[in-house]
């Protein structure tokens, strides 16, 4: 938990709200937090690149970048808890910017640019 508890640096206990100092920074994040908001952290960072990668359009791509932007805000604003790891998403947001500017789009199954679909015969 010291990883990410700036609380840790101070006291050396964690300090979750209610008066709860009964955890030590020593503790692992999944017996001090429980798994669940371990799964919400991952499923907010991994969410915005699969859509764009199944979507597979500019649009969806720049609202993904724009989602993780804003998830490296979040991440920043909340520096002391867990959430902070929210900021694995700038990174995230580069690598979108530079994947989202060079893009193109794939053309949709079952058209061409002469008229014919992908089932006709040559």
């Amino acid at each position: 938990m010291a990883d990410v508890s700036l609380s840790c640096s101070k006291s050396g206990e964690l300090y979750l709200g209610g008066g709860r100092y009964s955890l030590q920074c020593d503790d692992s994040i999944v017996h001090v937090l429980g798994v669940r908001p371990l799964v919400w952290l991952g499923l907010l960072l991994v969410t915005p690149p699969v859509v764009a990668a199944l979507a597979m359009q500019r649009w969806v791509s720049w609202l993904a970048v724009a989602v993780l932007v804003g998830l490296s805000i979040v991440g920043l604003a909340n520096w002391s808890s867990h959430w902070m790891a929210l900021l694995f998403a700038a990174p995230m947001a580069a690598l979108g910017l530079v994947a989202a500017t060079v893009q193109q789009v794939a053309p949709r199954r079952g058209k061409s640019g002469n008229g014919s679909t992908a089932t006709d015969s040559p």
